[in-house]
């Protein structure tokens, strides 16, 4: 689903997607993303508590601990982002 806006976005005559896919990236595991969520917080980004689920309290906090390293704030958990909180 998350590619109909995209295709949408081409049809009505949008700009071609400029990034090319992560193909290195994979998903975080389950044990990854309760790891994630306890550094963000420890590191003061509250996820309102560990249950291994990237949802939208997750996700805020992961944007504003990018924003405050100066990184995109995306909101997107990944390898690299726990890779920094380590």
């Amino acid at each position: 689903m998350i590619g109909v806006g995209p295709l949408s976005d081409r049809i009505t005559g949008g700009a071609p997607i400029q990034s090319k896919w992560p193909r290195g990236d994979r998903a975080l595991t389950y044990k990854e993303r309760q790891e994630m969520q306890k550094r963000l917080t420890r590191a003061g980004f509250s996820t309102q508590g560990v249950d291994g689920k990237i949802g939208p309290k997750t996700i805020a906090a992961v944007r504003a601990y990018q924003q405050a390293h100066g990184m995109t704030p995306d909101g997107y958990a990944s390898l690299a982002l726990l890779k920094k909180l380590r």
